[in-house]
């Protein structure tokens, strides 16, 4: 039912329920019932039988950049580093196999990147999504490479082997760089923002810098601080659980 939300974009601002029975694969009978509860719920709008998204979507946004941990912790410390290098600084997080931008810190050059709150990003194709992607278990990867999820760069997701040590790399490095994959003229480079004590990441934070401006960084060096503050915000969003005494 919920999944009749992700058919209203841009070009797609409302529709009828027997046009989302129709995209949906649903019966009408089916689809009336799921549009009713939504639009009760406050998710849809029904003007007249035109269905939009509701305005309780806006109130769960708000009351999210309120209480989530993540931006709690990582908005701070992100706003640190666009101050200090800067870049344009991006929080991204992984739901259901989509990488999902959630935060994006304009600076002082004000770069036109497009990466606005809930903007979904390749998988496979920019610093952003590599690094989480790279941290997931490989039988995790596996079942993504099988389902051509990764498909965005050929040269890494036609060949398990290639890809598994093109992984292998970016965990073993901490962050990993990404020239013109996205914008021409920039780069980005990222880390992983552990959850806790996994070893899978789940979110990941970037600085994006035009190419002559990213020159004048020395990479490893940058990178190794990129890293420690992904780190730091990984143990304040996700603090270890105390464990129960007598255990």
């Amino acid at each position: 039912m919920l999944s009749i939300l992700d058919l209203f974009s841009s070009t797609a601002m409302s529709m009828t329920a027997e046009s989302i029975a129709e995209r949906m694969g649903f019966t009408r009978t089916t689809c009336y019932r799921y549009v009713k509860e939504l639009t009760e719920a406050g998710l849809l709008n029904n003007a007249n039988g035109v269905y939009s998204l509701g305005a309780r979507i806006i109130n769960l946004d708000h009351k999210m950049r309120e209480s989530d941990p993540l931006l709690q912790a990582g908005i701070p410390e992100l706003k640190k580093l666009v101050r200090s290098t800067g870049g344009e600084g991006l929080i991204s997080t992984m739901y259901d196999e989509q990488i999902i931008n959630i935060h994006h810190e304009s600076g002082p050059e004000r770069l036109n990147l497009g990466f606005s709150r809930g903007q979904v990003m390749p998988l496979m194709r920019g610093a952003s999504s590599k690094v989480i992607i790279a941290t997931m278990s490989r039988s995790r990867l596996k079942r993504l490479f099988d389902r051509h999820l990764l498909a965005q760069d050929p040269a890494l997701t036609e060949d398990w082997p290639t890809l598994w040590r093109y992984c292998q790399q970016i965990t073993q490095q901490g962050y990993w760089v990404s020239h013109e994959e996205l914008h021409k003229d920039h780069v980005g480079i990222s880390a992983p923002i552990p959850a806790g004590e996994s070893s899978e990441a789940t979110s990941s934070m970037t600085l994006v810098f035009r190419r002559e401006h990213y020159a004048l960084f020395n990479e490893s060096v940058l990178g190794a601080a990129l890293a420690a503050t992904a780190r730091t915000i990984g143990f304040k969003a996700y603090p270890a659980i105390p464990t129960p005494p007598g255990r």
